[in-house]
């Protein structure tokens, strides 16, 4: 019996095996730190190029800081694309491809708003009272990097200027491993080939009203018609063993990907958190806010990529953090939010080995033992049919 157990489980396990999210399609990376630039400060100077060449394309990304406000760029293209960076000083001021890119994506965090939660919801309300801080005052800091085949990673600070708090910053890490795999911090999200892993947290801020929280200012770029627009998705996991109490994933898709399954996409549960030490005790709710139409940052990593800014879609959103009865941002001082942004389908949830085992383990077993138990019985009706049969013959 016990052999008929394993080989049910054996084949189970290889099935779902072949579904699992660490197979996922891996491209050949090569990164760079402020290529091209003679006179670049590796401290505070921080613009990272990445070629992915995967089977048929490359995807180009673009991780930038010089202009103060964090950009990421995604841009996909053939075998044959490349990219040169002209700078003056420390300053990107052209994109030169060798071929135009088929499709691009950017996202930037140009804002940062503190506003008054009188109502103690978590979203941010226009009608709120508030108080707008602009990133382009901010100057990013380096602080670990790792540029390899393998990885390509950067962790950068930049201060708040505030004459009551020196201590106040917002950390920004970007991530890349070219394989599919998931996160190994809460909220555990997936990162692919095609993808970077992106952490804020915004860390001892100065609040200004009894009831502060903090919101992040998205502006979104695609190559898409400038009369389409972005879309919302909200879909259930198929459980919440990685992100525990989570069973949401939230995916802003663009018109191309939403249409073609071709495009980009920013992808996150929505959950955020307020220790330095993520776990369910320190969670709270990451809120998204509806799309809005609006124009490029000037002076700004958007505006200087895309010379066709009429011919762009521009859209931008809000992402709140907080809940009813958290104690606001001045309870904890801190608030660390997970995202991916990324090029192609975004990745779906699978079972990990220990869940598929356990499955297979209820599934398995119980099947096996019933059958046995049918073949038992069937085998003892087999052996007295023919115990009687011979006791007939011999009389």
């Amino acid at each position: 019996m016990f052999p008929s157990v394993i080989r049910v489980i054996s084949a189970i396990l290889f099935i779902s095996c072949l579904f699992s999210p660490t197979n996922g399609l891996d491209r050949k990376i090569s990164a760079h730190l402020n290529p091209g630039c003679q006179g670049c400060s590796s401290n505070t100077t921080t613009l990272v190029y990445i070629r992915g060449e995967g089977k048929s394309d490359v995807l180009h990304q673009i991780w930038d800081f010089t202009k103060h406000l964090p950009t990421v760029l995604l841009s996909v293209g053939s075998l044959n694309t490349s990219l040169n960076i002209q700078w003056v000083e420390n300053k990107p001021i052209y994109f030169n491809w060798t071929e135009k890119p088929w499709y691009t994506f950017a996202a930037t965090i140009d804002k940062l708003y503190e506003y008054d939660d009188i109502h103690d919801t978590g979203y941010i309300n226009p009608q709120y009272p508030q108080r707008e801080y602009s990133l382009n005052r901010i100057s990013w800091e380096l602080q670990e990097s790792i540029l390899t085949n393998s990885e390509a990673m950067v962790h950068v600070t930049g201060k708040i200027r505030n004459r009551n708090n020196n201590d106040a910053l917002i950390s920004i890490k970007l991530d890349l491993l070219p394989f599919k795999d998931y996160a190994v911090e809460l909220p555990h999200l997936i990162h692919t080939a095609n993808s970077t892993l992106i952490d804020v947290s915004l860390v001892n801020l100065t609040t200004s009203f009894n009831a502060s929280r903090y919101a992040l200012h998205f502006v979104l770029a695609s190559t898409d018609k400038p009369t389409d627009t972005m879309h919302y998705i909200m879909r259930k996991s198929l459980d919440d063993e990685h992100t525990p109490g989570v069973f949401e994933i939230i995916e802003i898709k663009t018109p191309s990907l939403y249409d073609t399954e071709e495009g980009g996409y920013l992808q996150f549960r929505p959950v955020s958190y307020t220790s330095p030490k993520r776990n369910v005790a320190s969670s709270t709710i990451a809120h998204v806010s509806q799309f809005n139409r609006t124009i490029m940052p000037r002076d700004s990593t958007l505006s200087l990529f895309f010379k066709e800014a009429q011919m762009i879609l521009v859209q931008d959103m809000f992402v709140s953090f907080g809940e009813s009865g958290d104690g606001y941002y001045k309870q904890h001082n801190y608030t660390a939010w997970s995202y991916t942004m990324g090029y192609g389908t975004p990745p779906v949830d699978g079972f990990s080995f220990f869940v598929i085992l356990i499955i297979s383990i209820g599934l398995g077993v119980p099947i096996v033992l019933a059958l046995s138990g049918v073949a038992f019985v069937l085998f003892r009706r087999y052996r007295q049919t023919n115990t009687r049969t011979r006791f007939t013959n011999e009389d």
